[in-house]
């Protein structure tokens, strides 16, 4: 293999990526889940602390591996409900519950984001895009969230 390389991502979520990732990732890309229903910070949580102590059983350093997410972007002011009754998706909901779930992820461990706008209709997806750039890009700026 050539060296230095591109950094290798491994994605997915299950413990057969989590070791893969321990063993010869860069970076894990877990995708977020299902393409319906991202994980929640529990879960992601959980996995952190799984592939932390994968990595570490392989005689790596954990604290050098990429942290990615894609993270879907739902309507302006519609929380979606989660998995669990009465519980909201992350990154659903108003602009302030979006720049929240960043920064809940970035305690977490994520150091990169990938925000996905798609919708039904190019219109759709487009008022997605703009909200993000015109009113929660801004406020997790200010408020110390990644982006």
């Amino acid at each position: 293999m050539q060296k230095p390389h591109p950094p290798i991502w491994i994605g997915g979520h299950s413990r057969a990526a989590l070791c893969r990732v321990a063993k010869l990732g860069d970076g894990w890309h877990p995708v977020g889940g299902t393409a319906a229903v991202p994980l929640t910070p529990k879960e992601f949580q959980a996995s952190i602390e799984e592939l932390h102590r994968l990595t570490e059983a392989e005689g790596r350093d954990p604290r050098t591996l990429v942290i990615s997410y894609k993270a879907p972007i739902y309507d302006v002011g519609r929380a979606m409900t989660g998995v669990a009754a009465g519980t909201r998706r992350p990154f659903s909901g108003t602009t302030a519950d979006v720049v929240e779930d960043i920064a809940t992820y970035a305690r977490l461990g994520v150091s990169e984001l990938i925000f996905d706008f798609r919708s039904e209709t190019l219109a759709e997806t487009l008022e997605r895009m703009e909200r993000f750039a015109t009113a929660i890009k801004p406020a997790a700026s200010v408020s110390g969230g990644r982006h």
